[in-house]
């Protein structure tokens, strides 16, 4: 127990490092995107996360699951049975039909072993919000308690380094991940929108961003 709280007060103590991103008032918040991301990139606990789902909706649950280190090594990465069947529109992005989750296991089987991979972990995701909400829905669907939350988001951290503003709404404009990718040289996954392939494109963005203040 002791040794637990020892690595979490090290763990709050090295994310204290890590400045925020900048706000979207920021003439030029380039640079500071560039320090957040080194700065999480720099934590020896950083772990990339990708879901695919059944849709996008209150109703969606988790198909398959992949999450990365830093060097793009594969912690956990894989497929989930879901309750119902997964939409034609949906297979039609990810590639995941009803007979290859036919085997898979159901989530409360997959969830414990997630909760292993991310003791402990500082996690990032592309777009964050998201992914934290299918993971909540998916939990409470098979009466789980509640994943810890407060995951970094790489599409935040994209939106403020690329600076556009959005004409509507202010605030930085988002963009998909394969336009994120696009900007630092790298071309989707020949599985992209899958899993491991999304986190690791993710992982990728924060790397371009983190190295970007070099150029």
């Amino acid at each position: 127990m002791k040794g637990n709280r020892s690595m979490a007060t090290s763990r709050a103590i090295s994310l204290q490092t890590v400045p925020p991103l900048p706000a979207a008032s920021t003439a030029q918040p380039r640079p500071a995107v560039a320090l957040w991301a080194a700065g999480l990139l720099s934590l020896p606990d950083v772990v990339f996360l990708d879901t695919e789902t059944t849709g996008l909706d209150g109703r969606a649950e988790i198909v398959e699951i992949a999450v990365l280190d830093v060097s793009g090594a594969v912690l956990l990465e894989t497929l989930v049975r879901p309750s119902g069947q997964i939409p034609r529109e949906v297979i039609a992005i990810h590639g995941i039909t009803d007979d290859l989750v036919a085997g898979a296991p159901r989530w409360p089987e997959v969830y414990p072993l997630l909760t292993q991979v991310l003791a402990e972990r500082t996690i990032v995701v592309y777009n964050a919000a998201f992914d934290e909400r299918i993971l909540a829905q998916t939990n409470a669907r098979h009466g789980l308690p509640p994943a810890a939350s407060g995951w970094h988001c790489a599409m935040q951290g994209y939106a403020a380094w690329a600076g556009q503003r959005h004409a509507r709404y202010g605030g930085f404009r988002w963009h998909k991940l394969d336009v994120a990718l696009a900007a630092f040289g790298h071309t989707p996954a020949p599985d992209a929108h899958r899993a491991r392939a999304d986190a690791d494109a993710c992982r990728l963005v924060m790397h371009g961003m983190a190295q970007s203040s070099r150029r």
